[in-house]
């Protein structure tokens, strides 16, 4: 009895290095849509089961389940310094997913980890090969570059589908100096703009002295239209006396 009891403890101690469940002879084990499970015997890998029913009459089966379904992928703040020097905090985040479930839980002791360990890596060398300018500008190109670069993902039996930098943070006195440098550009634009009116106004007056200088009745158009447009003018328009002719203009001199 106690020899059996040693067997028993030893059994335990192998499941719990597996990772796996105890699998009871006999008893149906379902697995889900979702799932996939390495089936182990003795420690040796004997099949992987897919989603229904199965069932082992034998004893000493253990089971790892694996969920197969993709999960979201973050790397929290990381402090990277850019190719012109420049110390910039970014966060990424992504998709990954399981391809391989042999591989997942066989090839390394905690996937999740070495998956994000690789990521992070490939972070820091995608950030530090480009100027921070790049890094603004080009975000989603960098996304693409970042999800090319995370290497062993084979090894880890994982596949990470898309990759993208969510946050960068800049240094407090970078960010002021961009902060001016966007100011100045407003204000240059509105100065121009301000000037882009002046000269209009200016050639809309320049045309209109020309059109009086050639017609002066327009001035007293004008006029009239700007006591009409403002009421509370007495306006006296002189006419010639009775009886008095206007003068006629003079006659011009003989040749």
């Amino acid at each position: 009895m106690r020899q059996k009891n040693s067997m028993m403890t030893g059994w335990t101690t192998a499941w719990a290095r597996t990772g796996g469940a105890a699998v009871r002879p006999g008893r149906l084990m379902t697995v889900d849509q979702w799932e996939q499970a390495l089936l182990f015997r003795d420690g040796a890998l004997v099949a992987t089961l897919g989603p229904g029913g199965h069932r082992r009459w034998r004893s000493r089966y253990t089971v790892r389940r694996v969920d197969m379904r993709p999960w979201v992928l973050l790397v929290p703040t990381q402090e990277v310094p850019t190719a012109d020097g420049v110390s910039v905090k970014v966060t990424a985040a992504g998709q990954a997913q399981v391809a391989d479930p042999v591989a997942f839980v066989t090839a390394v002791q905690d996937a999740h980890g070495a998956l994000y360990l690789a990521v992070q890596v490939a972070l820091r060398e995608v950030v530090a090969a480009h100027t921070v300018e790049e890094v603004l500008a080009g975000r989603a190109e960098l996304g693409a570059e970042l999800t090319a670069a995370v290497r062993g993902l084979d090894l880890l039996g994982v596949t990470v589908a898309s990759l993208e930098l969510k946050d960068i943070v800049l240094p407090a006195d970078l960010k002021r100096a961009r902060a001016e440098v966007l100011v100045a550009q407003a204000q240059g634009l509105a100065a121009l703009e301000r000037a882009r009116g002046e000269t209009a106004a200016l050639r809309s007056l320049a045309n209109a002295a020309r059109q009086a200088e050639g017609s002066p009745a327009l001035l007293q158009l004008r006029l009239l239209q700007q006591l009409a447009a403002t009421p509370g003018h007495t306006v006296v328009i002189g006419t010639p006396p009775l009886g008095v002719p206007p003068t006629a203009a003079p006659a011009p001199a003989p040749a």
